[in-house]
């Protein structure tokens, strides 16, 4: 199974089933450790642009 390309919603519902492998994978993907997410507000400031 290749996590690296797998899709965000099935990679976090493998985490959330305790697979440490999706786990590390997410961390990695999006450098936040998995124990923060939900604890810090994300928001987006629609009004910038790039």
């Amino acid at each position: 199974m290749n996590y690296s390309t797998m899709k965000l919603r099935t990679l976090v519902e493998r985490v959330i089933e305790g697979d440490e492998r999706a786990k590390e994978e997410f961390e990695r993907r999006w450098g936040i450790p998995w124990e923060q997410v939900g604890t810090v507000p994300i928001s987006i400031d629609k009004s910038q642009r790039d």
